[in-house]
């Protein structure tokens, strides 16, 4: 393999991934000094853009390396992990239009600012805000280890792991700190487009290589025991809540609903999403995955090794495409976290130093700390990367994030739904759930169910008592948020005035 040919390949995607950041940060000139429009895009985004850069977010590394692994070590039971994809479009539309609602009427562009609004409380906004950036730390690490560990496969080692966790962090950094959450938008719409066509020939391609439509016959007769209904099924109902109801709310997520041009995007993007996002991650890494359990199709391959197969499959049959692979791996990886890391730097800005201030901080002052925080979590995350469980398998790294992510719905869902959950209950529901998960994932205790379904459930049940036994949100809020609800969607108004029209005003 001539590895001078992948290295071009490689650079040629990074120089393309840079050119569309800077035609992104080109078309939003104010990025540089407005937080609204570095953050969230200054609320502009339309159903295009929006839907490939949400699908984007998922189908990164923990899908193209990830998946493709899971199906070889445990067998075609997996496919129903895409359950969760139905759902997440239906709480798209659920919870989203109604963050979009409230953050374009109140100017907010981080989770932690509705929190503090709704509930009155600055210690939930701190809490949401640290949970939220501990959510999404494992979820940025997979795009590190993982697009690394494709880039050392293909090369053979030529290009060790170090060396791709440099690469990509550097280039993180970068995009994320010149173009800001446009820059992220497009990047990640380039790169979705790029991996649909490319994955669509992998699954044609693979299946040709194992046998046609004998595909599964022949997986079969090699893997018996993997070809059968089987796994873990309260797991894989983890999985769902954690992927479908955890994912909705982490604050990438969050402000993305922030910066839908309108609550009919998002409604397209709500019926889009299942179909964009469940192909792309459950039928693609079937085909594949299942490929590799044929003896011969991906040489070599093991348990250990599994997260890898799409590169290695590609080293073996037609190393050349498989240049452009790990290449849009890399780069698939960069567009994900872009999202992540830009929204984890804003919430440490806002959330965490601008909320213990006695002054509020300029606008101008708020994007200079979120890009000083854009460098400390890039440096944190390159460094976890370099640790021995950095390059661990990527979809366990990944449900601990999404895990943490579901301890945030019970409170969330008190601004959306709930008139009932008091800010106390929200408050010592989101520490004990998040407690009671962290510590059991840690010590490796053994539950009927997964440490973030665990965790959930201790927070649903100390949300609710407490909540009962405490001073409810103030009917000020309630009606401000609940009734403006109400109101915007029983007459289905879709314009900025009519948004302004319809809110119930404060008393």
């Amino acid at each position: 393999m001539n590895h001078d040919i992948t290295l071009g390949i490689l650079f040629s995607f990074l120089v393309a991934f840079t050119v569309v950041a800077y035609f992104a940060k080109k078309n939003a000139p104010e990025t540089g000094t407005s937080t609204e429009s570095y953050v969230i895009g200054g609320r502009s985004m339309g159903t295009v853009v929006l839907l490939l850069s949400m699908g984007a977010t998922y189908f990164s590394t923990w899908t193209l390396l990830g998946a493709f692994g899971t199906y070889y070590r445990s067998g075609v039971w997996f496919s129903s992990f895409a359950v969760w994809t139905i759902f997440h479009g239906i709480f798209v539309w659920l919870f989203g239009t109604r963050i979009w609602l409230a953050g374009k009427k109140f100017g907010f562009f981080t989770p932690g600012q509705m929190f503090q609004h709704y509930y009155s409380s600055k210690r939930l906004r701190i809490a949401v805000a640290i949970v939220g950036i501990l959510a999404l730390v494992p979820v940025m690490l997979i795009q590190i280890s993982g697009g690394a560990q494709a880039l050392e496969s293909l090369t053979d080692g030529m290009v060790p792991y170090v060396i791709g966790v440099t690469v990509t962090s550097l280039m993180v950094g970068v995009i994320v700190l010149w173009a800001g959450f446009k820059g992220t938008a497009w990047t990640d719409s380039f790169m979705g487009l790029f991996f649909a066509s490319i994955l669509i020939f992998t699954a044609f391609y693979a299946a040709d290589k194992a046998g046609g439509f004998a595909l599964f016959e022949k997986a079969l007769a090699h893997s018996p025991e993997k070809m059968v209904t089987g796994g873990n099924p309260l797991k894989m109902i983890e999985l769902w809540l954690g992927l479908g109801f955890g994912a909705w709310v982490l604050p990438h997520m969050w402000q993305k609903y922030y910066s839908a041009s309108s609550a009919e995007v998002l409604g397209k993007v709500a019926a889009m999403t299942p179909f964009w996002n469940s192909w792309m991650m459950a039928i693609i890494p079937l085909v594949v995955g299942t490929a590799a359990m044929i003896p011969g199709v991906v040489p070599g391959v093991t348990a250990a090794t599994s997260d890898t197969i799409l590169p290695q499959f590609f080293s073996a049959h037609l190393p050349v495409l498989g240049a452009f692979v790990v290449a849009g791996i890399l780069a698939a990886a960069i567009s994900t976290i872009n999202s992540q890391l830009l929204s984890s730097a804003s919430i440490v800005a806002e959330d965490i130093v601008n909320s213990l201030r006695k002054s509020p901080m300029t606008s101008i002052n708020t994007v200079r700390v979120t890009k000083l925080a854009v460098i400390a979590l890039t440096l944190l995350v390159f460094v976890l990367a370099l640790t021995p469980g950095g390059a661990g398998f990527l979809i366990p790294i990944a449900s601990l994030g999404f895990g943490l992510g579901l301890q945030i719905v019970p409170s969330a869902l008190g601004i959306l739904y709930f008139r009932s959950i008091s800010e106390a209950g929200a408050f010592w529901g989101l520490i004990t759930g998040a407690s009671a998960m962290g510590i059991s994932a840690l010590l490796g205790l053994n539950f009927i169910v997964g440490h973030g379904l665990f965790g959930l459930i201790i927070n649903v049940i100390v949300t609710v008592v407490i909540s009962q036994k405490t001073q409810p949100v103030s009917q000020d809020s309630v009606a401000q948020y609940h009734n403006m609800y109400a109101a915007y969607m029983t007459d289905n108004v879709s314009t900025d005035d009519e948004v302004s029209d319809h809110i119930v005003p404060q008393k």
